[in-house]
């Protein structure tokens, strides 16, 4: 219990109103002093985006990862050094988290999906010529208008993890718009997570082709359809993110047509100093001994050097003890306002259209006002992904709306700015996702495993990103012999992938959901294909869903 303790006096302390105002090494000296020891000899801070943190008895670097809760443990104070990126800034502490819950088990709600069909049905049928489907050709027919993908973009991008059953409404609602058959089977279909330039490409090629009215509307269409998807958790904070991201533009519809369509940058756009990276920017392969086995980095094979943030002279951490700023007795008051609702940066207060939450008073409100005028624009290519200026452009413009995300809410566009640092989090969520096992790590290390029995080769870079005892569970997994086939379409079985069964549904769904999530992740962060099959370790999950969905027609 000495974890649960820790996390409300660290939430206490963080969403008191005063702690922004404090100085990095006071706030520095604070988590420090609450630093938990375990009998295995394990090193825990509660730190930076409400996470907890476990050192490297190594090279000292601390990892992201979910806490033995049930273990013993006492207050440690750490006397050494702890990074800027380590330390709660406060608006991290506001972001709620989702979800991680897949869309097999626990269906999309009827109503969410009513309002997705009355979006689509009232822009199914829009001129090609007027829309064309400059992203998302290898999902749509040919004649299908870039509207329908820009509300399908919009679903899949704000998806936690996008496996949805195979029986889904949400997705028979695009059934005639589709040109080819999803991926997966007749189970589960797994579905890739689009990055953000497909969504932007859709919007740019409209302003490059001179027709900023119809960019307009696009624009509309996703920041509707991601009003519609916040009523659910498992798209909420994205969906909240992406109306940041559209909101100003909505506003002023001329905001982003200069990026669009150039001068280009020569360089891409920094984003503000709270969202720079804060991991390694390319973690070098752990390297094999004789064995074949992987040792963690050390002195002699050192990763690679953490970024400078925007205030260089605190890179090097702060020391933790003698500073006059005690950290005890804080109030226990709730976040202040600006970490609260929903507050779009640089923008004022009054958000017309839009409640707290994210959802729409009005169902394509935007996209019904006249707000622009046709603006000239460069003529693309006839495919824009062939225009290096035009993938320049929507580079600019991708980095220009993640530059608009609240601070709150920047740990949900991680998977934009920071594939490394979002793998942690994703392996993080799996942990917490199989806390109900007896030995959390090793369950998350099989599932880990079984996605890197057929693709070795991102391995070592996924290691790099892991705290120690999941890297090392991991490769103990991988050192295992073979388990057995069984049916249905031989998932593998037995305590080599899944030593432990999720007890209920819904945690089966959100098992299910992060090891989908870390695959995703992995692959993004390697530049390995995601396989149209799903990822093993996910697909271990499935059996246990696939006989208990919501739809009562196949419940008798």
């Amino acid at each position: 219990m000495r974890f649960t303790a820790i996390e409300a006096d660290v939430r206490a302390m963080v969403t008191d109103p005063r702690w922004t105002a404090l100085p990095l090494q006071s706030r520095a000296h604070a988590i420090a002093s609450r630093a938990l020891a375990t009998p295995d000899g394990g090193r825990w801070i509660f730190g930076a985006h409400a996470r907890w943190y476990l050192q490297d008895p190594v090279d000292g670097r601390w990892h992201l990862t979910a806490p033995p809760r049930q273990c013993p443990a006492r207050i440690q104070p750490h006397t050494g050094v702890l990074l800027p990126h380590l330390v709660p800034r406060g608006p991290d502490f506001a972001f709620t988290g989702w979800s991680s819950q897949a869309f097999v088990g626990p269906d999309v709600p009827a109503a969410l999906t009513a309002e997705i069909r009355a979006l689509v049905r009232a822009n199914g049928r829009r001129s090609v010529d007027d829309f064309p489907l400059s992203s998302f050709r290898e999902v749509f027919a040919s004649d299908v208008p870039g509207t329908v993908a820009a509300i399908w973009a919009t679903i899949m991008w704000c998806a936690y993890a996008p496996a949805f059953d195979g029986n889904e409404q949400l997705l028979s609602v695009f059934g005639e718009y589709l040109g080819c058959p999803l991926p997966g089977d007749e189970w589960v279909r797994w579905l890739p997570s689009p990055p953000l330039t497909a969504l932007v490409t859709l919007y740019g090629e409209r302003v490059r082709a001179g027709a900023a009215r119809a960019a307009l509307r696009l624009a509309a269409l996703m920041a509707d359809t991601a009003g519609i998807l916040a009523a659910d958790a498992r798209f909420a904070p994205r969906a909240q993110a992406l109306i940041a991201m559209l909101e100003p533009t909505l506003r002023n519809p001329a905001l982003d047509h200069q990026t669009a369509t150039g001068p280009l940058p020569v360089h891409r756009p920094p984003l503000a100093p709270h969202r720079l990276p804060t991991g390694p920017l390319a973690p070098p392969p752990a390297h094999a001994d004789s064995s074949g086995a992987f040792r963690t980095p050390s002195a002699d094979h050192p990763r690679a050097e953490w970024p400078p943030t925007a205030h260089p002279h605190e890179t090097q951490g702060w020391a933790t003890t003698g500073h006059p700023h005690d950290a005890a007795g804080w109030a226990t008051s709730g976040p202040s306002h600006d970490a609260s609702g929903w507050i779009a940066a640089g923008h004022s207060h009054e958000t017309a259209g839009w409640t707290p939450g994210g959802r729409s008073r009005e169902i394509s409100g935007w996209a019904s006002a006249d707000r622009s005028v046709e603006m000239p624009g460069r003529t693309p290519s006839a495919d824009p992904r062939e225009d290096p200026g035009a993938a320049a452009a929507d580079d600019a413009l991708r980095w220009a709306w993640l530059a608009r995300v609240p601070d709150r809410l920047a740990r949900a566009v991680l998977a934009e700015t920071d594939p490394g640092e979002h793998l942690r989090h994703t392996v993080g969520d799996l942990l917490e996702a199989v806390a109900f096992a007896p030995d959390p790590h090793r369950t998350a290390a099989a599932l880990l495993a079984a996605d890197h029995v057929d693709a070795p080769a991102g391995l070592p870079t996924v290691s790099a990103w892991l705290d120690h005892r999941l890297r090392h569970a991991l490769h103990t997994q991988l050192a295992a012999p073979h388990g057995e086939d069984t049916e249905p379409d031989g998932f593998e079985v037995g305590p080599r992938w899944l030593d432990t069964v999720p007890p209920t549904r819904e945690e089966a769904a959100a098992v299910l959901g992060a090891a989908y999530a870390s695959g995703l992740a992995w692959c993004r962060l390697t530049g390995t294909p995601v396989p149209g099959g799903g990822f093993p370790g996910a697909a271990a999950i499935v059996h246990r869903l696939i006989h208990e969905r919501d739809d009562p027609h196949l419940n008798h």
